[in-house]
């Protein structure tokens, strides 16, 4: 079980500067995308970034929810020189989001944030020095939990890699709402597919190792990952993710691709693994992902051989 870290919204950072104070390093050739639904987190998320060391120079918000509070939310940063698009969607899923968001870049780089995530002061400026080292490969860094439980997603390693290929063993080594890359590394990879809900980016990792695109994890690259489901909404969240995974399993076997039937099999034994240790330990995370995964990860692994309209 990772470590927990109290992190309370309210105050993670200090105030955003006033437009009139001396400003932070503006970085003119990165875009920041975040897809939203305007949740009251997105709030925090914005003022990390206005907090931030070095600023980006454009912002793109995607927004799929309809919270008439996200466009005052965006003034501190306007006030702070950042040019901002807000782009309303009717769509309801982080891979169409990123696509939009992504159609509308027009930056050397793209940096990438969730709106329930909060970016360590220095995160923009630690992904610019590994993307200005690395401007050909994906970038990414820690998911640190925080708030008073531990959210679905979390990376907590502190050992800096490199993945040249797929691995069996890892379902993803790409974490996406803490990314970055050079547009045009994107436009080799192509979109990211809608069709597979929670598990679009080990879908785009995955291609993006299949054709010799490398991902760089360096720890020090830093965003905070906000808990904020109840018990049933985290039992969603996992059987959704489950499925999803599945989907992708599914998707690449119709491709031809066999070591998928080892990845799902190794998913599979994980979460009974899971289940049974957070069964005898009365530990409901590990005991709602593990049957998840073991209910999920076939019904949608059969779906995903089903073609679709992504390919």
């Amino acid at each position: 079980m990772p470590r927990r870290i109290i992190i309370k919204p309210s105050d993670s950072f200090p105030p955003a500067p006033q437009a009139d104070c001396l400003l932070p390093r503006k970085l003119d050739n990165f875009t920041v995308v975040i897809p939203t639904v305007g949740r009251a987190l997105l709030q925090q998320c914005l003022q990390g970034i206005a907090s931030g060391t070095v600023l980006p120079g454009h912002l793109i918000l995607v927004d799929q929810g309809c919270n008439p509070q996200v466009e005052q939310w965006l003034h501190p940063l306007g006030a702070l020189g950042l040019e901002i698009k807000r782009l309303h969607s009717a769509q309801r899923s982080p891979a169409s989001a990123r696509n939009e968001g992504l159609a509308h870049v027009q930056t050397t780089f793209v940096v990438a944030l969730d709106d329930d995530c909060i970016p360590e002061r220095n995160w923009l400026e630690t992904m610019e020095i590994q993307l200005r080292e690395n401007p050909s490969a994906l970038v990414t860094g820690r998911l640190q939990p925080a708030g008073e439980g531990i959210p679905p997603t979390v990376v907590m390693s502190q050992t800096p890699c490199v993945h040249h290929r797929p691995s069996v063993r890892i379902h993803s080594p790409l974490a996406s709402a803490n990314m970055g890359f050079a547009l045009k590394t994107a436009q080799l990879i192509g979109a990211f597919d809608p069709t597979l809900f929670a598990a679009e980016e080990n879908d785009w990792a995955y291609r993006a190792l299949s054709i010799g695109i490398p991902i760089v994890f360096a720890p020090e690259i830093i965003v905070y990952h906000f808990h904020w489901r109840d018990k049933n909404q985290m039992a969603e969240t996992y059987r959704m993710y489950a499925w999803s995974q599945g989907m992708f399993y599914g998707k690449h076997l119709r491709h031809g691709h066999w070591l998928m039937l080892v990845r799902a099999a190794l998913s599979f034994y994980r979460g009974a693994r899971d289940l049974l240790y957070g069964w005898r330990h009365k530990d409901f995370d590990l005991q709602a992902n593990g049957y998840a995964r073991m209910s999920q990860i076939i019904p949608g692994l059969f779906f995903g051989l089903r073609k679709n309209n992504f390919s």
